[in-house]
């Protein structure tokens, strides 16, 4: 049969379907739910996911084959239940909730939209708003909330309660019949699955961003094939999965692969290096702040033996913390680089021979990077390597566009010049075609005249050894002028560094108008969960 000029294939028994060519039938079906299936089919008793809580130590684990019956489940209820293109918010935790949630909605070709469950009302009101969500899955503010606005409550908490208690003396036979479903439903479909996802906004206003089915089975497939992912590998994810970085590269890479994933909700540094290691952890996704956590938990000669690939995304990571990471527990950290409306895009292998630790590594499959002149952001001239500039970056993942309101199509976004996304980060390419982050250009602001990267500032002031965080922010004191204004945590409480040491510091590594004329001391900065520092929030 022909669906929107496709030719589909519905096999009666998906099972026989498979066992004659050893793959899924091609369909309308993402790709990402066609591997979660065939790995469903061949693997059912190979484990997917394990939900971990860090403070009672007990588990909730779920094999592929249950995965796959849940995901079923949960489509087949989502068909019944919403019309087409409906849009469903989730509010999970790190729990496996969400990821049965966000697999079942792709692939009832629904729209799916995760969001922070530490969201106040106001937030989660205007994300359904502005959505135009009509059904709710996730923790009981979330749904108590949005009930009042009448949204469905599905309660797929039920759905993974049920498939876990439920035995199956045919494990094989009931997968295969959940595949024929998933299948089948396809069929009959008119569209294919969108993910909404909420931008960070720690320089800007958060947007809401939509990116298409394809897009989503092009970043899996990247990410899984940069890091390297097999079925034998172990994903620790902490990482939210309701933000870009982490429905990636904890979720839909993974399970792409055939991976395990280890979910966990809540970090605390020891318990989390004792888990790494017991649990056999082969693949580790953070960011700065949680590698820079584990250094000071470590002991003396601790090793995480298991551990064959870690990396960082989301903030700069500074060298001296993954300086400090290898020299501790003798993993050399990688970095992948990436945004909400690019997707990841770039890999720094740390297991390969040309690693360089100051890189985000090169463009992953289907990923083109240019450097243009930020003034002119002219995508026919891009400035050569080693020239530092702004990053352009054309890639199959990116954003179909923002979600101003659900009763107006998406607006295209203005910063995607001749298919490559402005990023608003300043870099450089190497003639291997490596790229290395060097700053953001929004955080390049005016001080009497002359330009200041507040990251360059960051990393000076990081370097004392006094301070063990710190973020620069502008503040104006006219319409006209600025001034630098520096907020510092101490690394030792009890004896914080003066501020004139700090600006004798400063003064010796960086040109005079670079240095703060103000300081104060916090005992944390407010961070995003992805580590971002959130500037708006420092004044």
């Amino acid at each position: 049969m022909r669906i929107n000029g496709r030719r589909i294939t519905l096999p009666s028994r998906m099972a026989d379907a498979q066992h004659e060519s050893g793959a899924i039938t091609d369909t309308m079906i993402p790709e990402v739910i066609q591997r979660l299936m065939h790995h469903g089919v061949h693997r059912p008793r190979a484990e997917a996911l394990c939900e971990i809580d860090l403070e009672s130590g007990r588990d909730r684990a779920m094999t592929y084959g249950q995965l796959c019956r849940s995901v079923s489940e949960l489509s087949g209820l989502l068909r019944s239940e919403l019309p087409p293109g409906a849009v469903m918010i989730l509010s999970y935790e790190n729990e496996l909730e969400i990821a049965v949630g966000i697999l079942g909605a792709l692939a009832a070709g629904a729209t799916v939209f995760p969001v922070h469950p530490n969201l106040s009302e106001t937030e989660l009101r205007g994300a359904a708003e502005r959505s135009g969500a009509c059904a709710v899955s996730g923790t009981e503010y979330a749904t108590n909330v949005l009930n009042l606005g009448r949204a469905l409550t599905i309660d797929v908490r039920a759905i993974v309660r049920q498939t876990l208690h439920t035995s199956m003396d045919d494990e094989a036979r009931a997968v295969s019949e959940s595949v024929r479903r998933l299948s089948e439903a396809y069929g009959s479909s008119t569209g294919g699955p969108d993910l909404l996802l909420q931008s960070s906004g720690t320089t800007e206003t958060p947007r809401i961003v939509r990116r298409k089915c394809e897009a989503l089975d092009a970043v899996a497939r990247g990410v899984a094939r940069s890091i390297g992912l097999t079925e034998e590998d172990r994903v620790w994810g902490h990482v939210p999965i309701c933000h870009s970085y982490g429905v990636e590269n904890v979720l839909l890479a993974p399970i792409f692969a055939g991976s395990a994933v280890y979910l966990s909700r809540r970090i605390e540094p020891r318990a989390l290096l004792r888990e790494l290691d017991a649990r056999g952890i082969s693949v580790f996704p953070s960011v700065p702040s949680v590698f820079e956590m584990l250094v000071h938990a470590a002991m003396d000669g601790q090793r995480l033996h298991s551990l064959r690939c870690a990396y960082s995304a989301g903030a700069h990571l500074p060298p001296v913390v993954a300086d400090s990471f290898e020299r501790r527990l003798g993993v050399h950290l990688g970095q992948l680089y990436g945004m909400t409306e690019i997707g990841s895009v770039t890999f720094n292998d740390p297991g390969s021979p040309a690693y360089d630790p100051a890189s985000v590594g090169l463009p992953m499959d289907g990923v083109r990077v240019r450097i243009v002149d930020p003034d002119t952001r002219d995508i026919s001239r891009p400035l050569p390597p080693g020239c530092d500039g702004e990053v352009a970056v054309s890639a199959p993942s990116m954003l179909t566009g923002y979600v101003l309101d659900h009763d107006r199509p998406c607006e295209a976004p203005k910063d995607v010049v001749l298919g490559f996304f402005l990023t608003g980060d300043q870099g450089h390419l190497d003639e291997a075609g490596r790229l290395t982050i060097t700053g953001r250009l929004k955080l390049v602001v005016d001080i009497g005249g002359l330009k200041v990267n507040l990251l360059e500032v960051e990393a000076a002031l990081r370097d004392h050894s006094g301070v063990q965080d710190c973020a620069v922010v502008p503040v104006f004191v006219s319409e006209t002028m600025s001034r630098l204004k520096a907020f510092v945590v101490p690394a030792v409480a009890e004896c914080p560094p003066s501020f004139d040491e700090l600006r004798r510091h400063l003064r010796s590594n960086l040109s005079a108008h670079k240095v703060p004329r103000m300081f104060e001391l916090r005992s944390s900065l407010p961070r995003s969960a992805t580590g971002k520092v959130l500037r708006r929030q420092l004044h």
